[in-house]
This record gives C-alpha cells, sequence and structure tokens, in this order.
C-alpha cells in the first residue's frame, strides 16, 4: 500500500504548496470529495504552521465521517502538533495570538521551545506575502519568548505580577523561516536580580531545518508592577501636560486708549 505525506498549512500560505508535498486547509477539504479510487493510497498529514484548533477539529470530524477504508488518512500526528504556551506566558488574552509553545529547560540558562503560528493571529490577518513567515511575526515570537521563559522559570511563586520593559532589542535575519515546524532556543548571557529589579540580557535563535534563521539580541529588565504603575503613571500626566501646554494660546492683551 502506497503512503503519501502531505504537510498541512493554512490557506495564506497557499504560494508554498505550489511543487511541493504540501496542501492547504482549503485544498484539503476539496480533496476530501474526491472518491477514494482517483488517489489510492495512504494519505498522511503533517501539521505545518497556520492552521488553526478549528481547523483541525472540523477537518478531523469530517475525515472521520467519511465511508473510506480504514488506513485512508492518517491523521494521528495532528493530535500531536505543538501547542501555544498559556496566556499567562505569553501575555497574550486570545489564544491565537500566542506564537510559542510552552518553554523547557534544557539547562540552567538554555531553553527551547515550538513556533506556533495560526493565521488569525494579529500579526497574520491582515498581511501575507509569500511563500514564508513574515519577519515581524518571528520578531513578536521572540519578545513572547523572553516574557513565557521570564513568568515561568525566574519569577516566584506568590511574587507581585511582573512589568517587562524593553532596554534593546535587536534582530539579525539570516534565512526564510518557512511554515514547517520551527523551534526556538533561548539562552540567559547574563542576569542580575536584587530585591528590587531583575535585569537580563539574552540571545534567541529560531531554528528550522537545523539552521538558524534568525537571532535577536534583547536586554530587558523587570519591575515589579506596583512600582513601575506609579513611574509611568506620573511619566504620563508629565506628558499631557506638555501636550496641552502646546494648545494653550496666551491671553489677548487690551491696551487702552
Amino acid at each position: 500500500m502506497n503512503c503519501e505525506t502531505l504537510i498541512l498549512v493554512s490557506d495564506k500560505f497557499v504560494d508554498f504548496t505550489a511543487d511541493k508535498k504540501a496542501i492547504t486547509v482549503s485544498q484539503l477539504n476539496a480533496m476530501l470529495e474526491v472518491p477514494e479510487h482517483i488517489i489510492p493510497g495512504t494519505l498522511k498529514l503533517i501539521p505545518g504552521l497556520g492552521i488553526s484548533d478549528n481547523d483541525i477539529v472540523e477537518l478531523t470530524t469530517k475525515i472521520n465521517a467519511q465511508h473510506t477504508s480504514s488506513h485512508r488518512w492518517d491523521v494521528s500526528a495532528l493530535a500531536s502538533r505543538p501547542r501555544p504556551a498559556k496566556p499567562c506566558l505569553s501575555h497574550k488574552r486570545l489564544p491565537h495570538n500566542t506564537l510559542i509553545g510552552a518553554p523547557h529547560q534544557l539547562d540552567e540558562n538554555r531553553f527551547r521551545m515550538d513556533l506556533c503560528i495560526d493565521e488569525n493571529s494579529e500579526l497574520m490577518r491582515d498581511h501575507q506575502t509569500g511563500q514564508h513567515v513574515q519577519g515581524m511575526v518571528l520578531v513578536e515570537a521572540s519578545r513572547q519568548a523572553f516574557l513565557a521563559v521570564t513568568e515561568a522559570f525566574f519569577q516566584d511563586e506568590g511574587e507581585d505580577s511582573a512589568y517587562f520593559v524593553i532596554n534593546s532589542m535587536t534582530t539579525e535575519f539570516m534565512g526564510f523561516v518557512f511554515p514547517i515546524r520551527s523551534h526556538i532556543d533561548y539562552r540567559v548571557v547574563s542576569k542580575d536580580i536584587n530585591e528590587r529589579r531583575k535585569k537580563f540580557s539574552v540571545e534567541i535563535e529560531i531554528i528550522q531545518g537545523g539552521e538558524i534563521r534568525t537571532r535577536s539580541t534583547i536586554s530587558f529588565t523587570v519591575y515589579p508592577n506596583r512600582i513601575i504603575s506609579e513611574r509611568e503613571a506620573a511619566l504620563a500626566r508629565d506628558a499631557v501636560k506638555v501636550f496641552l501646554s502646546e494648545f494653550q494660546q496666551p491671553a489677548s492683551t487690551v491696551v487702552a486708549e
């Protein structure tokens, strides 16, 4: 029995599927209407990037409802696809805006997590061109990575909620990231932690096919929310005063004759 393996990606990556063993959600839905004898053999689906939980549920439900041989579809890999991190780690309220999986610790200063992309995310809903993942999606994934690692491994239980301040951030793009499985390697370069704040310098690399595709170097500081909120509020008040002063006209002077 022949077995054909296909990468399943979201519709926004339709250009990626040309001349490859890859298929979009819409293309798969169309294929489900084709009689089994037209394309015989087992079709195994491997999850790529961009597909949503709803896509997976709808497709597997439709496949399971088909009157085909038991070996027609192999969707086991879809169930074991990388899952996004919890909102408390990514600081995103809507799950489809989380671009990373839960981080796992490799040693004292190294961590790893999956790249998880839903085409309904805030950065993909309005822009997607070509076959690769857009650069700003990868930058945001790197930002979420330092939030998640810090929240999961450097915040004590019962500690005040944290406020993150980015001091500097640079990103090098070494190559395209395509909508297939990728992971993020995270390394703490230095850390300076005291009772008042936690300061980190980190290096974050997005890896695909064993090659580094992006590298971000980020310096950030974590403060207790109550401390930075007071400072932020004071700065906001000062900014409003300066802004409104630009609209204040000098009082007209009346000269008596």
